[in-house]
């Protein structure tokens, strides 16, 4: 079972200090990517919005498979990063990871991906690496309500929605393929999935990943010192 990430980046360097934890650098972020893949059965591509060859991802071109567009927005490169996964060849067991460029990922999640859906094989569904601090937080989600799934190493709850980082399978790339490329926004459309083709959505407990937007990391990791 391999997996292909697709991680989204646009031509920007360095710090982005708009709702951000003090530490956070969109190169640290890759440089922690790549630390917690290598040797491993993964293909990493990324998506480049702008000029590969005027930021720092350049840097690191013998570590993955590069793909340039002009969306200039956040959505038209969701949109076109769905239609170039179309275009390469995915094995019907192997996982598809759309990830964004503002997360930091804890070593081993790669195995702990493995371990679900080798536990629950079947699942056709959403997961989310990021346990979002709003769950617990929010008085949005007082009422929330959530099934909990357990492999050998790691709890998975469900939960309503997920932000633009999620892995799927190659079956449910396919059956949610329309909905991914016309769909605006992230949490309406989960719901919209959940309530009209049933669609599940898990995240770890506790996190293997954090979105960086301060006031939403993922609890209890120091995600200073990663």
């Amino acid at each position: 079972m391999k997996i292909h990430i697709f991680y989204r980046h646009f031509n920007i360097q360095g710090n982005d200090r708009k709702n951000r934890p003090i530490c956070f650098d969109f190169e640290k972020c890759f440089i922690n990517l790549i630390s917690t893949i290598e040797n491993k059965n993964i293909d990493l591509h990324v998506i480049m919005d702008g000029d590969i060859e005027s930021n720092f991802v350049s840097k690191y071109k013998d570590k993955f498979i590069s793909h340039q567009i002009k969306a200039g927005t956040d959505q038209s490169s969701f949109f076109q990063t769905w239609n170039i996964v179309k275009e390469i060849e995915i094995g019907d067991t192997d996982l598809i990871y759309f990830l964004e460029n503002d997360y930091l990922h804890v070593h081993g999640w790669h195995e702990k991906i493995i371990d679900l859906f080798n536990t629950y094989d079947g699942y056709v569904g959403y997961v989310s690496l990021y346990d979002c601090l709003d769950k617990y937080t929010s008085p949005d989600y007082t009422d929330l309500v959530s099934h909990i799934y357990v492999t050998k190493t790691s709890h998975w709850r469900t939960t309503p929605s997920t932000c633009g980082s999620f892995i799927i399978n190659k079956q449910l790339f396919d059956a949610d393929y329309d909905i991914h490329t016309t769909f605006v926004g992230d949490h309406h459309k989960f719901l919209w999935l959940s309530k009209n083709r049933g669609r599940l959505v898990l995240s770890p407990i506790p996190s293997l990943s954090t979105h960086n937007v301060s006031n939403l990391m993922a609890p209890l990791i120091d995600w200073d010192t990663i």
